[in-house]
Formats: C-alpha cells, structure tokens, sequence
C-alpha cells in the first residue's frame, strides 16, 4: 500500500530537504491563503525561538514549553494504540503529532502530515530532530492544500485534525470531506478536534456583526461556520459514514457568550463571563465555540 500511497506523491510531487512540493509550487506560492499563512508560520507562538536553540539544547527543554499543551479531544485518546498510516491536515508544526506521541504513546509506521505552510513543517522537521516523535515511522510532509490529498484510496488507518477546517474555504472543506473519504481505510477511524466554528455562537455572531461594521479589522484566516446539523450534513455528504463506524458530532467544551475583543478593543470581563458559562446539555450546541467530529469508538478503543 505504501508503494501505491507514494507513487501519487511521485507523480505530481517533488522532494526537497525532507518535505513534498508540487510541481507547480510557483503557482500555489501566488494564492493569497499561502502567502497569509506562510507569514503566519514564520512567527507562530513562541516556537519561532525554536531554530534559535541548538538541538542539543532544545532536547533538554520539556516540548511542551516549546510547542504548547493540547486539550479536548486528544485528551480523550487512549494511550499505546498504533495504526499503520496516519494522515495529519494541517500538520503545522506538529503539534498535534508531538503530544499524542509523547503523551498517548501513538505509534505509526507512514505519517503523512500535510499543511500549506513551508515555515510550519520545517519547524516540523526541526522538532521531529529534537523530540524524535513517531519514532518507527516513516515521515512524509506535504506542501499543498488540502482539498487535493496525494494519497491512494482506502489508505489511511487514522486520519487527524487539529483546529483547522474553520480556517478553509467552505467549498474546499466540501472538497477536502470527499477527499477524507476516499482515502479513509474501511473501518478507519478519524478525529477532528475543535475544526467548525458554530454558527449559532454568540461570540460568533457578535464577531461577524463587527467584521461588518470594521471590515478593515476583518480577520481573514477564519473563513466559514457552521450549525451542528450542518456539520453532520457535510460528514454524511461527504461520504464518511460509508467508511468508519458510526459519526459523532459534538459540542466542544468552549464556550463563549461574549467575544474577548470586538474591532480590535478588549471587551471588559468576557473572559471570566465565559469561564463561567455552565450551559445545559440544550445549551451547550447554541454556546460552543466549535464544533468536534470523531467516529465512534476511537476515542476509548
């Protein structure tokens, strides 16, 4: 299967220091997105301090303090399972992958980790040299967008997501659900953490009503949202039901009344309001900040 997954790679592919380029890379490096999202990527958190610490001592420095902590879904995951092909959209700089290796002791032997932004996965090449996350697996990191996966049919075992559709155009995320599909192995599980921003969120609508009233203080990475039953419609569109056991969509445990700034000024205790907030089950889709989609039994398999 590793021979089929990488010929995809091979054709329309080329490999540079450790990461997979299109061939018409030019063209990818002109679209507006890649531009944002590779400045983005050459300041993102703390981590662009990364490359200033050596590999010897980045390796004495808890990850965690370098790469920051995940939450939700993945605190879920249970610990020692191993799939043979794991496929990460919007890898960043691994993140998702460091801690799940670390703290859940996830195995592969292929890890696809696919992202449109350069600085990001070299950060991630970096990070794999110090931290040595996955160690038995072979790495393949992609530089492309992701409505187009390069991998062959019914070939991934587990297929992740970190907090990255809401940042893709709603009719690429329709592309990208058909492409997770395709490549999602017959009984394959996936997990989405905190990817669709509800649409029926008060943050979400009072943000929205801003971007109107200050377009020019628009934030321009978080380009779609979506109800529950809007979700589960594009799941189920999508095709994915067919693949892995049963779909489930839920609330994530976010929940924000009031926005932490509108037009670009803080608004007074919106922070503690939101930690605050201890909806009902009926409350919780109309309060979340985003939604999760998993199939079931992955998460305490």
């Amino acid at each position: 299967m590793s021979i089929s997954i990488n010929s995809r790679l091979q054709e329309n592919f080329q490999q540079y220091d450790g990461i997979f380029f299109p061939k018409d890379y030019e063209l990818l490096s002109a679209a507006e997105q890649k531009q944002l999202w590779d400045k983005i990527g050459s300041i993102y958190y703390q981590t662009q301090k990364a490359e200033e610490l050596s590999q010897d001592v980045l390796k004495t420095i808890d990850y965690q303090q370098i790469t920051g902590k995940i939450g939700g879904l993945w605190n879920r995951f249970p610990h020692d399972r191993h799939f043979e092909t794991i496929l990460e959209i919007g890898c960043g700089y691994g993140r998702t992958s460091i801690n799940l290796s670390k703290e859940k002791n996830l195995s592969c032997a292929q890890y696809y980790g696919i992202d449109i932004s350069e600085p990001l996965l070299r950060r991630l090449l970096y990070f794999k040299q110090a931290y040595n996350f996955y160690p038995s697996a072979t790495f393949n990191l992609i530089c492309n967008s992701a409505e187009t996966l390069p991998l062959a049919d019914n070939s991934a075992d587990l297929i992740i997501s970190n907090a990255v559709l809401m940042h893709i155009e709603q009719e690429k995320v329709e592309a990208l659900l058909l492409e997770v599909a395709r490549v999602l192995k017959p009984g394959g599980a996936f997990v989405f953490n905190n990817s669709f921003h509800n649409r029926n969120c008060p943050g979400h609508i009072l943000r929205n009503l801003s971007r109107k009233v200050f377009p020019f203080r628009a934030n321009s990475i978080y380009l779609n949202q979506q109800t529950l039953e809007e979700v589960e419609s594009l799941l189920e569109n999508a095709g994915i039901a067919k693949k892995c056991s049963k779909l489930v969509v839920e609330p994530n445990s976010h929940y924000v009344l009031l926005p932490e700034e509108l037009g670009g000024f803080k608004v007074p205790l919106a922070n503690g309001i939101n930690r605050s907030l201890k909806p009902s089950t009926a409350q919780k889709a109309a309060l979340a900040y985003s939604f999760n989609a998993y199939s079931a039994g992955v998460l305490d398999a």
